[in-house]
């Protein structure tokens, strides 16, 4: 089992030792840097997984596997550890560590911005200092952790909230109908990419705030135990029965279509059904099967929902462009049947129809729909949305669904995220300092002293620095964790809400 109170880089067991002598208190924030690795984000990312760190590991991994153990066990498993690692002529010693269980909590106070709210780059979402003098060594030795666990939600957040921007978008420019809900329209398949259950449930839980539908069933409990959600009062998650290649390829390659028609009038009579249509031929099943298939699926109280799960997506749901058609061959064009050439969704139109929004918009049937879970990311959701506007659809009876590449082919640089620390004091001196080295682009440059950050009237977070110890105690970064205690809790819902008011306010207001 691992030791909580090593839950750090190697490097920063000794930095106790070399801060200047006197030192009694540094100051550090955290803070997304750039947005030039994550497409879209330029708003800022989104403050989110505070709580999830605050909850499991300042208070229940400290408490139970630090300061609950006999304190003997608990210091000889520190020395055990460095010894073994630095060998035993170290300078690290352990009586910073016995005095800390002495003390029996974490000396920080750490404020922060509310969970769920968009923190522009180079803006400090969250700042921490030490609250006991004997302790400023543990403000930074803390970073490790801080940076290991927030990136992820993060960083999936902001990915989720720029999915459903754009969502939104569309549902705004098509007319959706009031009893479509969006939050069923982005899909997480991700868990089993991502590096490791933590990372599949922080990221779930990322994916969750904007967006109801996934099948990171771990992210539930998750969100019931770090943010106050009840499963059996709100939707937190939810999905509907869909196969897998498994269940299509079991009764062979000839049966397929009995498999379509088994599943759908004794499997599941009635209710959504997903299922996954490109095992073998998949326009084979749009063109052959579902035409047979079409009064079944019309007296059906259901959805029919077709999976594609390889190839183009774009193209296979929304197909080709006159541009892309011009860029073939003519004889490449005379061998790319009409089907595929209109897409998906038009088939699905031509065979079962359907209305129209107050905006003229074409909306399929409602028992048949579709959902796309391979290969999607934020710039062909965009491009989806965009082709089928352009042929008079909205994209209201569509899922799509982001996997491990939106959301675990990320890193902690997709939002340049770091906490350095700006201030300290040092035999009752306070001092400013900051980092910018010369060598890098101005990405890794800090802020400097304490920090205030205020919001403007366009709703937008901003950062003052070099602040007296007054104007810090003041501003949007509240008291969330002092000694110990969480101050301050959100619930799953007002991050929720608060995200939702952001994307309105970015419709509102004109970001740079």
């Amino acid at each position: 089992m691992q030791e909580v109170i090593l839950l750090t880089d190697g490097y920063k067991l000794g930095h106790r030792n070399q801060y200047p002598k006197g030192t009694e208190y540094v100051y550090s924030n955290w803070t997304p840097r750039s947005a030039k690795w994550l497409t879209g984000a330029n708003e800022g990312a989104v403050m989110f997984g505070l709580q999830y760190l605050i909850k499991h590991y300042l208070i229940k991994e400290f408490g139970e596997k630090f300061f609950q153990k006999p304190k003997e066990l608990a210091v000889d498993e520190f020395k055990r550890r460095v010894d073994c690692f630095l060998g035993p002529d170290n300078n690290v010693g352990t009586q910073h560590i016995e005095e800390l269980h002495d003390l029996g909590y974490l000396p920080v106070l750490i404020k922060a911005l509310p969970e769920g709210v968009v923190c522009p780059i180079r803006v400090p979402m969250l700042t921490v200092v030490n609250t006991h003098p004997d302790f400023f060594w543990l403000t930074n030795y803390l970073e490790t952790l801080f940076s290991a666990v927030l990136w992820l939600p993060m960083t999936s957040a902001t990915s989720a909230r720029l999915a459903k921007k754009e969502l939104m978008c569309h549902a705004e420019q098509t007319g959706f109908p009031a009893n479509i809900d969006l939050g069923f329209l982005c899909h997480d398949f991700s868990m089993r990419g991502m590096a490791g259950i933590e990372a599949g449930i922080l990221s779930g839980m990322g994916h969750l705030t904007a967006f109801h539908g996934s099948e990171t069933i771990p992210a539930i409990e998750a969100l019931e135990e770090y943010y106050g959600a009840d499963a059996e009062k709100e939707m937190v998650a939810g999905t509907v029965p869909a196969t897998e290649h498994s269940v299509m390829c079991a009764g062979g390659m000839d049966d397929e279509f009995l498999t379509f028609k088994r599943l759908l009038t004794e499997v599941y009579p009635k209710g959504f059904l997903s299922v996954v249509s490109d095992t073998w031929d998949y326009w084979k099943v749009i063109t052959e099967y579902l035409p047979r298939l079409r009064e079944t699926i019309l007296q059906r109280d259901g959805r029919l929902v077709i999976r594609p799960d390889s190839g183009d997506p774009v193209k296979i749901i929304c197909g080709w462009t006159a541009e892309e058609l011009k860029e073939l061959s003519r004889y490449e064009r005379g061998k790319l049947p009409v089907y595929e050439r209109v897409g998906t969704y038009q088939l699905l139109w031509d065979l079962f129809g359907g209305t129209k929004t107050d905006k003229g918009y074409k909306v399929l049937d409602p028992h048949i729909g579709m959902i796309y879970g391979d290969a999607i990311t934020l710039e062909r959701q965009k491009e989806i949305y965009r082709r089928l506007e352009a042929k008079g659809f909205a994209a209201t009876n569509i899922v799509l669904g982001f996997g491990s590449f939106t959301y675990q082919y990320k890193s902690r640089d997709s939002l340049g995220f770091a906490m350095k620390a700006t201030w300290c004091r040092i035999n009752g001196e306070p001092h400013d300092i900051f980092k910018q080295p010369k060598t890098d682009s101005g990405t890794k440059n800090s802020l400097k002293g304490l920090i205030r950050v205020e919001i403007d009237e366009r709703k937008r977070y901003y950062a003052a620095d070099c602040v007296s110890p007054e104007a810090e105690a003041g501003g949007c970064l509240r008291p969330i964790f002092r000694d110990g205690e969480l101050l301050k809790e959100y619930t799953l819902e007002e991050v929720r809400q608060n995200i939702d008011q952001s994307i309105k306010d970015s419709f509102k207001y004109s970001w740079p």
